[in-house]
């Protein structure tokens, strides 16, 4: 290796070795598993006060668990077996519908830990509902179909449910619907259509989006007035909610680069923050005030094959930077900050090595371009032995002709 190669190959080597030290933002701590079978779960839903979780998926399963502690279970009996798709707890955190084929909608009751339907699947078509969400104020809730279909509905005075079609519906699979906790808008994603908007009187309205494949929506929990759509192919989507103005929706649509992820779905992690499931499993938190989107947990950190060959379908929040997966064969994960000794080490690596490759580039970039006595000096001191016989014939040539 020549002296010049030797420089550039140094800086190279420690300007990589950064990334190779990088980790993920969280590890993985507890595990459990709900079933020795695969459970085929499609989703969790988590209540206001983060207190209770409910899973639910095929053949009508529905599982209720303490948030904090899901060791502590509650397994919930009903007389169907439809598949279960989707979930929303109302804002007041006591009760949560869960909607799936067949036009099934149930109501889960916390106060006597009761299952029970909520709607006659025949006043819903007996459709497969594929998404749910109560408004923000939980006087309505709406539910989409895998015909594109959008329906709000409440209790009635009969025991029944009270329905009304939304207007403008689409014909194709409404994926997710989410409300804002605090502004009264709701946002809907379609396989086909694209992005629509729910407002306060219930007008629907179609505001961009279309040709992109639609997996998720999430509306953060704090004041900040967006929310957040993913599609499959690495696509992010910010839609500004705007009570005044409806074409303030419009999507602003973006893709992350080089990424070999394809988006799954979207959870809320802590305030304006919400974590992205992908498949290969891994996840990507996404800031939605910030508009950025970092590595959370990576699939070349995740060691246990019960999480990398599975599929995410949910996570929810214990804190700041911890909370539990939930996959679809029914294993749970709980993910910690990383240890303090690692954040550390990193750190550490960050202040010598960083330094130190920028140190190597700038006596790259004097030998490159210094005078000749300068690189000769060089070589003389750590060239290799080419170098120097080439240097003594250089030199031995000079003195000829000085003479």
């Amino acid at each position: 290796m020549t002296t010049r190669g030797l420089f550039v190959s140094i800086m190279v080597i420690m300007l990589a070795s950064h990334n190779a030290l990088a980790t993920s933002a969280v590890g993985l701590a507890e595990s459990l598993s709900l079933s020795e079978e695969d459970l085929g779960l499609n989703g969790v839903a988590i209540d206001s006060d983060a207190t209770t979780a409910v899973v639910y998926g095929q053949e009508g399963y529905v599982r209720i668990l303490d948030a904090n502690d899901p060791n502590q279970q509650v397994e919930m009996v009903w007389n169907g077996v439809s598949e279960l798709h989707d979930a929303d707890f109302h804002p007041g955190g006591q009760t949560a519908l869960i909607v799936g084929d067949h036009g099934v909608v149930l109501r889960y009751a916390k106060q006597d830990q009761s299952l029970e339907r909520a709607a006659s699947d025949v006043s819903l078509d007996y459709a497969m509902i594929t998404a749910v969400a109560w408004n923000t104020a939980g006087s309505w809730a709406y539910v989409g179909t895998e015909e594109g279909q959008i329906w709000r509905m409440r209790a009635a005075e009969d025991g029944g449910a009270e329905l009304h079609a939304l207007s403008a519906s689409g014909t194709s699979e409404i994926t997710a619907i989410d409300c804002h906790d605090t502004i009264m808008m709701c946002v809907v994603s379609a396989t086909a259509e694209g992005i629509g908007i729910i407002e306060r009187d219930h007008t629907f309205t179609w505001v961009g989006g279309t040709g992109y494949p639609w997996t998720g929506v999430e509306c953060p929990s704090g004041e900040t007035p967006y929310c957040v759509a993913v599609a499959d192919n690495q696509i992010i989507a910010h839609i500004e909610l705007n009570p005044e103005d409806i074409s303030a929706s419009i999507p602003s649509i973006s893709r992350l680069q080089n990424l070999e992820l394809y988006f799954i779905g979207i959870e809320a992690q802590e305030g304006d923050r919400a974590l992205i499931a992908t498949t290969p499993t891994s996840l990507v938190e996404h800031d939605i005030s910030l508009n950025g989107s970092y590595p959370w947990l990576e699939h070349s950190d995740i060691e246990n094959l019960n999480l990398s060959s599975d599929r995410i379908v949910g996570t929810w929040a214990t804190g700041t930077d911890s909370g539990w997966i939930v996959t679809s064969r029914g294993y749970l994960f709980e993910y910690v900050p990383t240890s303090s000794e690692s954040s550390g080490l990193l750190s550490l690596w960050i202040v010598i090595a960083i330094p130190a490759a920028t140190g190597l580039v700038v006596l790259c970039l004097v030998y490159l371009a210094s005078p000749k006595k300068m690189q000769d000096w060089t070589i003389e001191r750590i060239g290799n032995e080419d170098e120097r016989k080439d240097l003594a014939r250089r030199r031995a040539k000079q003195q000829r002709k000085r003479r």
